[in-house]
């Protein structure tokens, strides 16, 4: 780390050790986020709703740290891919001011070009100070692209009718939001934060302070922004000692783009080469997959950050694009350089994050990584596999902590068995108390009709070794009869599950 990077790192620990960027009274402005549906265009499936015009049009806005391009869907365009979204209607807004600008070109890589005019208009968001929660509108109008025309499967496949532009540079036009709301007083810090609970599908970007409770303080990870030149300059660009796939070194030294924008790893031809190598084995295993139990067979990834490493189980980072399909998260991006790497939610799903923007003449900006912390059913809820090579998914927790679930066991006991059980719902710690049990009758073929068992596991989840673990011990029953006493009946084991999704 540089000198000058040193510096701003120091400034920013030193800020939030004096509760400067964390007081609860800290003002802030707050976008709910939702998870859509993974598709093959790479692109984030988080997405929030804001109001834009006056009336407010509710759209769809992704929040993009990968992009200098604030823009909206406009009702001019009628394409097939613009089609697909909600569009804004500028005419049916009392306060919409078009530029006057003659209507330009704007490139979008390998997606293509979108035909764009320049407008302004008021946004209406959730304002947050002091626990007070008000939707107030913007006191000047924020400038974006209004898109007259846009084409290809890439643009129609988006979840969003837009993208708020999060970029790591000044921002003439159209408008950075983190910008416009410290210009205009509404934030009193350019700090963006991400908090998003991807088993459930929802999450939150916090705009202007950042939520202690949200993460474990004593993960925090910080990492002054690396600025890149020429056209990338506005990416949040930070160094990245390793990336790893099972035994195999992917990059040493090198760099990583963080942009929520987007949800693959992307990069150049020779760093993704390598990568997807890696991931099959030199081509002995598929990029894509029809059974879940088969990403068993694949490697962790390993991405080193300032000392501190994170993992990405298969479960993670291939992400599932059909009812029977799991590609993995890693692509070329044309255009590219070879050795670049960008990343999206594939890994910031997993963190809470912060980006915090400064002015060039104030040093470089900041990201930091930490812990999230989950309440109990994001813990719990998901993919688990044991010692055995079984998987446990364990569903949603109703309120009062039960769930259901699925045992899937291709061992002796080969199937998938259904399984019911209890978490404690308010836990007073760090670990979870669990129990659930299983039927030893198969959900799926024909079942043994000699099979007479039930099993009973207990245990805690606990975050060991850096990863989370269900360590349980359970009885495994059968019937008695004249060959099996009661005593004779009940068999006790341990068995530790591991989260893989």
């Amino acid at each position: 780390m540089t000198r000058h990077g040193m510096d701003a790192a120091h400034a920013f620990i030193t800020a939030l050790d004096a509760g400067v960027i964390a007081r609860p009274d800290t003002p802030r402005v707050r976008f709910p986020l939702r998870r859509g549906a993974i598709t093959d265009n790479g692109a984030t499936p988080w997405t929030c709703t804001l109001g834009l015009g006056n009336p407010a049009q509710p759209l769809r806005f992704m929040l993009d740290t990968g992009t200098l391009n604030t823009w909206v869907t406009s009702s001019a365009c009628t394409t097939h891919a613009c089609r697909a979204h909600r569009a804004f209607d500028s005419a049916a807004s009392s306060t919409f001011r078009a530029s006057g600008d003659p209507p330009k070109s704007v490139d979008f890589g390998p997606w293509g070009t979108m035909q764009v005019e320049l407008g302004y208009d008021v946004c209406h968001l959730q304002r947050d100070v002091g626990g007070q929660v008000r939707t107030t509108p913007l006191d000047e109008p924020i400038s974006f692209y209004l898109a007259t025309d846009y084409n290809g499967v890439q643009f129609a496949m988006l979840d969003s009718d837009g993208g708020l532009a999060i970029p790591a540079v000044p921002s003439a036009q159209p408008s950075a939001l983190l910008e416009q709301l410290t210009r205009q007083g509404l934030i009193d810090h350019a700090i963006a934060t991400f908090d998003v609970d991807p088993l459930h599908g929802r999450g939150q970007c916090t705009m202007g302070a950042i939520d202690l409770h949200r993460f474990d303080p004593g993960s925090l990870n910080v990492l002054p922004v690396q600025p890149l030149e020429g056209d990338l300059a506005y990416l949040w660009n930070v160094p990245m000692q390793a990336l790893r796939c099972g035994s195999g070194v992917v990059a040493e030294d090198s760099a990583l783009v963080l942009d929520t924008g987007s949800s693959r790893f992307k990069g150049g031809a020779a760093v993704i080469a390598r990568f997807q190598n890696a991931i099959t084995d030199g081509g002995k295993r598929p990029l894509t997959v029809h059974d879940a139990t088969a990403l068993a067979a694949y490697p962790d990834i390993e991405v080193k950050l300032n000392g501190v490493v994170y993992t990405l189980t298969p479960p993670q980072y291939f992400q599932r694009l059909g009812a029977h399909r799991w590609e993995a998260g890693v692509h070329v991006l044309e255009g590219l350089p070879d050795e670049m790497l960008v990343v999206g939610s594939v890994f910031l799903d997993w963190v809470y994050s912060i980006f915090w923007y400064q002015p060039s003449d104030a040093g470089p900006c900041i990201v930091a990584l930490a812990t999230p912390r989950r309440h109990t059913s994001s813990r719990v809820t998901g993919l688990w596999r044991n010692g055995f090579g079984s998987t446990l998914e364990i569903g949603p927790l109703d309120a009062d902590g039960c769930f259901r679930g699925r045992y899937t066991s291709s061992t002796g006991a080969s199937g998938d068995y259904p399984v019911v059980g209890v978490a404690d719902p308010h836990p007073d710690g760090d670990s979870v108390a669990i129990s659930f049990a299983v039927s030893w009758r198969s959900l799926e073929g024909k079942p043994d009709p000699s099979w007479h068992w039930v099993s009973g596991f207990t245990g805690l989840l606990q975050h060991k070794d850096g990863q989370d673990q269900i360590a349980t011990t359970y009885l495994l029953q059968q019937n008695a009869d004249a060959q099996t006493p009661d005593w004779m009946a009940t068999a006790i084991y341990p068995s530790t599950f591991t989260r893989i999704g």
